[in-house]
């Protein structure tokens, strides 16, 4: 198995092609994500900036040779969100994240869980000591996914421009 690509019990997860921009259009416009992920004041997300992530994933993995999945459900071989790595910085610090976002059709299955816990067990393999992941204030089901999956909160900070709560786990 390659280093883009890892199964987990309910997900293929894999590096992004050209061809998921398509996923990440209708993903990320979803009324329940983007209320996660661009939340007033921020404007919602338009083509172009859904095309810069798509291609800044894809750079990442050129660049780093780890990043964001494309997550895939194994039993249906639809879209099932977005996970992996990714470097982010923190109040000026470079920190590896842990973006997710699920399909909202497959919220509450512990999918977000799944692909957390794999993400962290890859990281591992890669040789950092620690992930952080970010949720909003109120995104409380986000934060059940961090501590499931083994992250403690150790901050809040700033993050985009708005209040996050930051989530730590040690590897």
């Amino acid at each position: 198995m390659s280093g883009g690509e890892r199964h987990t019990q309910r997900l293929l997860a894999r590096q992004p092609t050209a061809e998921d921009r398509a996923f990440y259009h209708a993903h990320f416009t979803r009324p329940e994500v983007e209320s996660w992920l661009r939340p007033s004041p921020l404007p919602p997300f338009t083509a172009q900036v859904l095309d810069e992530l798509i291609d800044g994933d894809r750079i990442h993995w050129e660049d780093h040779d780890f990043g964001p999945w494309v997550l895939i459900e194994k039993e249906s071989a639809a879209f099932a969100g977005r996970g992996g790595l990714a470097w982010t910085a923190v109040e000026g610090m470079a920190e590896v994240e842990l973006p997710w976002s699920i399909e909202p059709r497959l919220h509450g299955q512990g999918l977000a869980t799944e692909a957390a816990t794999a993400a962290c067990e890859w990281a591992r393999e890669l040789g950092f000591g620690e992930v952080i992941a970010l949720t909003l204030p109120t995104n409380l089901a986000s934060q059940r996914v961090a501590e499931k999956a083994g992250f403690e909160q150790i901050d809040e900070v700033i993050h985009a421009g708005l209040p996050h709560l930051l989530f730590q786990r040690r590897l």
